[in-house]
């Protein structure tokens, strides 16, 4: 007895279950390496599919990234502007993510360049081929294609157009992702530096020293072996450690003798001015933290709050250490430089009084290096 013939329906839910199990790491990956994986994906689901080629939009040219069955080489030779018909496909800037199937019997040489049209015969692609093809789109706008092309008399299946539509949607959703994270990328670094840059007009005489403290920060961060993103975090605090300064009159921030105990109280108070100015960032809630407690001292005689030990985050102890061995190690209008030999003998006495003592360890490793990452920075 013959077996009944599955449903496409069937078919369809195995192919859909061997997409998602295709996606458990591409959120791991690269841009690069992302869509090569995804475009690869897409010949093992469609095997009808004989070559193929995805298009990326770079500046205001479509360019190939990745291609199957074709001469990368002379496939590069195919470039089309933002608003140029692209390979007799519809893809204005309104289309949706929508796959779509059509016949090529031939190239119009008004609309093609002659180079393209010698491109075309050399892939063979100039005409009696089926391609079937998606946009990739943000924001109503095209920035790719992804074409599979088969050489026969016979079209795509309805399957096969339907997966390589999930699988447009799926790019176009990773580079809106991707977009999200540069804007917020640059909305970041321009919020920091222009904070910075309003510590420095405030405060001359230590122009300079939050990008050295940020310096000595990350290499003792990556000395204790820190994640990625902690090491970020941190090194951002350090450059915002002294943010606070910007609520200190500026004739206490300027004056050039030492501050007396009424000044030096009113100093103290950057640490909580800091953390009011960054906590109101959204995301900034760990780095406010740091940059709070960055006075805070190993054995609990620090400020604003005496905390000691653990109760310090391993971040702020390590900016506050940071911080130190800059202005033992940086000039002052009532008192030389201190030099680097000197300032790691008073990292080594107050290693388990005002340092955390594995901060203090990880420091000295790497002493020499941070002087010299200082003067070039």
């Amino acid at each position: 007895m013959d077996r009944p013939r599955r449903r496409d329906d069937d078919r369809f839910y195995d192919k859909i279950s061997l997409i998602v199990d295709s996606l458990g790491s591409l959120g791991r990956l690269d841009k690069r390496e992302f869509l090569k994986q995804v475009f690869e994906a897409t010949f093992e689901l469609i095997p009808e599919a004989q070559k193929g080629s995805l298009f990326e939009l770079q500046g205001e040219t479509f360019r190939p990234i990745f291609c199957r069955g074709y001469d990368f080489s002379v496939l590069s030779r195919i470039l089309f502007g933002r608003d140029e018909a692209f390979v007799d496909f519809e893809v204005g800037s309104k289309t949706s993510i929508v796959a779509r199937e059509t016949r090529i019997t031939g190239r119009d040489p008004a609309i093609f360049s002659a180079e393209t049209i010698e491109a075309f015969g050399v892939l063979g692609t100039l005409s009696g081929f089926t391609a079937l093809y998606a946009p990739i789109s943000v924001a109503g706008l095209n920035v790719g294609i992804l074409s599979l092309e088969k050489f026969d008399d016979t079209g795509f299946l309805d399957l096969s157009r339907k997966i390589l539509q999930y699988y447009a949607r799926l790019i176009s959703q990773f580079y809106a992702q991707r977009l999200h994270q540069e804007r917020e990328t640059r909305r970041y670094k321009d919020i920091v530096n222009s904070l910075v840059s309003a510590i420095q007009v405030m405060d001359k005489h230590t122009e300079g020293h939050a990008q050295r403290v940020r310096d000595y920060s990350l290499a003792i961060a990556a000395r204790l072996g820190l994640s990625e993103e902690a090491v970020s975090e941190i090194g951002t605090a350090a450059l915002l450690h002294d943010v606070g300064k910007l609520g200190i009159p500026t004739h206490i921030l300027r004056k050039p003798g030492r501050l007396s105990s009424e000044e030096y109280e009113t100093v103290k108070l950057h640490a909580g001015d800091g953390f009011r100015i960054l906590s109101s960032i959204e995301g900034f809630e760990r780095i406010a933290e740091m940059a709070y407690h960055h006075h805070e001292r190993h054995d609990g005689k620090g400020y604003p709050e005496g905390l000691s030990g653990d109760e310090i985050s391993l971040g702020a102890q390590l900016i506050g250490l940071a911080d130190a061995f800059d202005a033992m190690t940086s000039e002052r209008a009532y008192r030389p430089a201190m030099s680097t030999a000197a300032a790691v003998g008073v990292i080594r006495e107050e290693a388990g009084t005002q340092f955390n003592p594995r901060i203090a360890a990880a420091a000295l490793e790497v002493i020499g290096s941070l002087k010299d990452l200082a003067r070039v920075s």
